[in-house]
């Protein structure tokens, strides 16, 4: 169910989120007063007004710290990174950015059957080839030529785009000035030209993912959108849980080496409000 910032805010959890924000200003609230106090004892003849601005100066307080503004981002030690999650345009950060692409390596754009204009591989070989992708399958085929392709479709069982496939994770580092986007297979692409794409198959395209990143990288940072929204379905997980799972592999992989200084994940902004805050906030803080 989708959920916007307000319903989020008068969930369980964001109740008790404002809560213990309004009882901390309590807390510094109270003692400011009681210094305030022993200055100007008269300030005790206007006791009922005073607890009353106390009280609705810390439900406003504890409203205020808890709102839950787009994005949010946690700071993690040993080692050091960060992990931010906002919206926006992924092709607007520097550094590294990650693709989800299929196991076909399908680029064919043309009336959207293969791949879809849209989507975050759409919009990249728009930006960076406009409608050559014979360019992209040139740079693709490069580096695949040394991956061992584990099965190979017939036109007749595939009637659209390419026929080889190589191991589901993947990962192709395509260079373009200060910017290197990373061509990840995680989705399985069906001979009936859908996309699929299983819990187990997207944590084993995310682990090889931070691996390319971690040895191309150079521990700038890298951006990823919330693979596995769209067209390639995981499962029954929303939007929210994909954060945490990508989130908890980045987490996971950079405690046994460091893949990243900065991880982040980026919303599109018609799914804003589609993406818990408060519950990814809260996620981020136990790991």
């Amino acid at each position: 169910m989708r959920q916007n910032a307000y319903e989020a805010f008068l969930t369980r959890r964001g109740i008790g989120k404002i809560l213990a924000a309004s009882l901390a200003a309590f807390g510094i609230l109270s003692a400011a007063f009681q210094v305030a106090l022993a200055i100007w004892p008269s300030l005790a003849r206007q006791g009922v007004w005073v607890l009353l601005a106390l009280a609705g100066s810390c439900v406003l307080i504890g409203a205020y710290h808890s709102w839950p503004r787009f994005g949010t981002d946690h700071s993690y030690k040993h080692p050091d990174f960060v992990i931010l999650v906002k919206c926006g345009d992924i092709f607007n950060e520097k550094g590294n950015v990650i693709v989800g692409f299929t196991d076909t390596f399908d680029t064919d754009m043309c009336d959207g059957i293969v791949i879809n204009p849209h989507s975050v591989q759409g919009q990249f070989q728009a930006k960076y080839y406009g409608g050559d992708t014979g360019s992209l399958d040139v740079r693709l085929d490069e580096y695949l030529q040394f991956v061992r392709t584990i099965g190979c479709e017939t036109a007749e069982k595939k009637r659209k785009g390419k026929l080889k496939r190589y191991p589901i994770g993947t990962t192709v580092a395509l260079n373009y000035g200060e910017v290197r986007i990373y061509a990840l297979a995680y989705g399985f692409m069906r001979n009936d030209l859908r996309v699929s794409c299983s819990v187990d198959a997207l944590w084993k395209s995310l682990t090889s993912a931070w691996n390319a990143v971690r040895i191309n990288g150079s521990l700038e940072p890298v951006a990823i959108p919330i693979i596995g929204s769209e067209l390639a379905r995981v499962g029954s997980l929303d939007r929210t849980s994909l954060i945490k799972m990508i989130a908890l592999s980045f987490v996971a992989s950079s405690r046994e080496e460091i893949v990243s200084r900065q991880l982040t994940i980026m919303v599109h902004p018609k799914d804003r409000r589609s993406v818990n805050l408060i519950d990814v906030e809260k996620f981020l803080e136990s790991l």
